[in-house]
């Protein structure tokens, strides 16, 4: 399968430049220099495909491993938990809900990333260099964290694994910048009816790795070591061998090796777009496009897309961590969870490619994201153990992955716009502005989701606390109104926020064509828009980490 994607890229790439795209835009106001006329029709070796590949195959192997197992109760709840407001409890719901959040913090900032990646070559590299610096330190501190995370757990000091983790992935984030850069140039060649082949291919990459890290994790982390907390789980299936956490991360180190030499080898730099410059001057050039590119009225309905849907159409259950502490999920089924999942994912983005590539962008966001509120909220039958069948790990495992397949389909959709508003020698620029929004948006969601969780006084709730049966049915209200509550906010937002997004590259173009918006208003509005939510989620978001010692 990888072989027929490769060879799907190579010849996306050999075909670049087969016709103009139509230039809607005033480009005396834009300031947006003409890739397509400026730039020669070029094609990349098959080896400097391999080397962007090699990439996002390292993403899938280290980010996609810890950001799937900050998410469920592994890591917070059985490594280094138990997970409670009680006095043998060594961390908290809020610190369990935002861990996933707060390891991938950088990427809420890969805006400033893309401003300086942009304009900062690398030993004389605009792309290459920076991935190459961005995975050599971040498997370094990968390696460094192996040395030090077993200890780590026998002082139950999960606030200073967090961030030792937290640190790993700021220096990934150069290199996926930097890619994402890569991938948004060699888009801008495509034709319209093949715009977003390269973007998909990378994105399945990426995601089949996820299935091969997780997978790794299910066969390595199912001993006895990484069960739930408390009384054992009645026909559990334990497998008789374990690696160390520790021991985990040497596996994914060693697992990443080939491709960071692959990706050392083989990446190439795309050509450089007409008219680039670098240094001071280029952080000058690159400030005054930039402040035009803000002057987009496509930039603000995309910005206020990005945090609507994040935060509000996609708010996380309140109930969260609490209903995965009552269902008691093994690390086997959360491991083939995750790994369903990402196969999930990965062929609902091949559908999309294959059959919903040139349909509505805003049909498709509507669709996907309403059946995966949906889907989540299929969590009551857990509050209640709904048909004697519901309370249990297996249909935790498949209430929370399977959607996957659904949100698959939908995932790039919102990407898609950042090619036609990104302006050349931007790329990283833009894109990082919109998947900033994005992540922003994540991080206001989490903040949501805990401050709910207070409201709906879900903090005392854990896998003991509500078999207690003076409290099972009023513990089990409060989660099901919970999760009902969020279901109703999800398809509310959805319905709200997937007019902000354009039907397709035509009406993005038009958008950005309004000459009413090309005004230094516009700009300070598109600004405002973008700062004060983020500001406000970040914050709130790292503020949650800290914990009262436990004893």
């Amino acid at each position: 399968m990888v072989v027929g994607l490769n060879t799907e890229l190579s010849n996306s790439f050999v075909g670049a430049v087969e016709k103009k795209a139509e230039v809607l835009v005033d480009r005396a106001e834009v300031g947006e220099t003409d890739v397509e006329q400026n730039a020669p029709a070029y094609a990349l070796d098959r080896k400097a495909v391999w080397g962007l590949y090699c990439v996002y195959m390292i993403i899938g192997i280290v980010n996609g491993f810890f950001a799937t197992y900050f998410n469920t109760p592994t890591i917070c709840q059985y490594v280094f938990g138990p997970m409670g407001d009680g006095p043998g409890d060594h961390t908290t719901a809020a610190q369990c809900n935002v861990a996933g959040t707060v390891y991938q913090m950088s990427w809420n900032f890969k805006l400033f990333f893309g401003i300086f990646l942009d304009v900062v070559p690398f030993f004389g590299s605009r792309r290459k260099g920076w991935m190459i610096f961005g995975w050599t330190g971040g498997l370094i501190m990968l390696g460094i964290v192996a040395f030090l995370v077993d200890d780590l757990v026998e002082q139950h000091q999960f606030e200073t694994y967090l961030y030792l983790m937290m640190g790993m992935c700021v220096f990934s984030t150069f290199s996926d910048v930097a890619g994402d850069g890569m991938i948004i140039e060699m888009s801008k060649f495509e034709t319209d009816d093949r715009k977003g082949h390269i973007l998909t291919t990378c994105q399945m990459l990426r995601f089949l790795m996820m299935m091969i890290s997780t997978g790794l994790g299910t066969l390595f982390m199912s001993g006895k070591s990484y069960q739930p907390p408390g009384k054992p789980i009645p026909g559990a299936l334990i497998l008789p061998f374990e690696l160390s956490f520790g021991g985990m991360h040497w596996l994914l180190l060693g697992v990443s090796i080939p491709c960071y030499i692959g990706m050392v080898l083989w990446l190439k730099d795309p050509p450089t777009p007409h008219g680039h410059e670098s240094g001071c001057q280029g952080f000058k050039t690159a400030g005054t496009r930039m402040w035009t590119a803000l002057k987009s009225f496509a930039i603000f309905m995309l910005l206020v897309q990005c945090y609507g849907m994040m935060s509000v159409a996609s708010l996380v259950n309140p109930a969260n961590s609490q209903i995965g502490s009552i269902a008691r999920p093994t690390n086997i089924q959360n491991g083939m969870g995750a790994f369903i999942g990402n196969l999930c994912f990965v062929l609902g983005v091949w559908i999309f490619r294959k059959f919903f590539l040139n349909k509505s962008w805003r049909s498709i966001l509507f669709m996907t994201q309403s059946l995966v509120a949906i889907c989540s909220g299929l969590a009551v039958m857990i509050c209640y153990d709904t048909w004697g069948i519901s309370r249990n790990g297996w249909f935790y495992m498949f209430q929370s992955n399977v959607p996957n397949f659904i949100q698959g389909i939908g995932q790039v959709v919102s990407s898609l716009a950042a090619i036609e508003v990104s302006p050349a020698g931007l790329e990283a620029t833009v894109f990082e502005l919109l998947t900033s929004a994005s992540n922003g948006g994540i991080a206001l969601s989490t903040s949501l989701q805990t401050s709910f969780g207070h409201l709906f006084q879900l903090d005392s709730i854990n896998a003991e606390t509500f078999f207690q049966p003076e409290n099972t049915q009023e513990y089990a209200n409060r989660l099901a109104t919970a999760t009902m509550f969020c279901l109703g906010v999800n398809l509310v937002g959805c319905a709200i926020f997937m007019w902000f997004l354009p039907k397709g590259p035509a009406q993005c173009r038009e958008w950005v064509s309004k000459k009413s918006w090309h005004t230094h208003g516009a700009a300070v509005l598109n600004l405002v828009v973008f700062s004060l939510p983020f500001i406000y989620a970040n914050g709130s978001v790292i503020s949650m980490v800290a914990s009262p010692p436990r004893d």
